[in-house]
């Protein structure tokens, strides 16, 4: 039986693009995982560290996020994190059939960890874990829906991606993840 990672390796459903060749999942301390749309060609794919690039530097991305965990008492390290897409898509307008071929190797993931809680960053993670057409995604973002992934249920929570070309990466997700450090407390 192949595992996780073989399976990453081998699959060809996208094309030839770069992947997550190991470490395709950052383990943490957290009830909720993150998942992201696709590894940064510059990120994690050559420092083996999700949102840090080769040099063991913090990447824009990161830092918005960093500065979003800080605000409730957590950090990068404190969390579980993978991408929706296993390859470096740099065509967006593939991700969201890439998101849909790479859905069998995250649900096995998700089953793999202790997670609860799923913070999708952006619309197209959002899509795939929901299976539906997003047309407006601020009418998701914040919004908690109970769903069920292979054989376990989980509180899915959409969040603006932390980038920091985003205007609403930091000061929209805020309420969040203040919401969520209240969820994590009830625990």
């Amino acid at each position: 039986m192949l595992s996780v990672q073989d399976k990453i390796n081998d699959c060809s459903l996208c094309g030839k693009f770069p992947k997550l060749t190991e470490n395709s999942i950052q383990y943490g301390k957290t009830n909720f995982i993150i998942i992201g749309e696709s590894p940064a060609k510059d990120g994690w794919i050559e420092s083996k560290r999700a949102f840090y690039n080769s040099l063991g530097k913090l990447q824009g991305t990161g830092r918005v996020l960093e500065k979003l965990l800080n605000n409730i008492g957590l950090t990068i390290a404190d969390i579980y994190f993978t991408e929706c897409c296993k390859c470096v898509i740099t065509d967006r307008n593939k991700l969201e059939q890439c998101s849909k071929n790479c859905m069998p190797i995250l649900i096995e993931q998700l089953n793999d960890i202790p997670c609860e809680i799923i913070l999708t960053m952006g619309v197209h993670p959002t899509q795939a874990i929901l299976q539906t057409k997003i047309k407006k995604f601020a009418d998701y973002v914040g919004k908690e829906f109970d769903i069920s992934i292979g054989f376990r249920n989980y509180r899915l929570i959409p969040i603006y991606h932390p980038s920091p070309l985003n205007p609403k990466g930091y000061k929209d997700n805020i309420p969040i993840f203040d919401k969520l450090k209240l969820t994590l407390l009830k625990k």
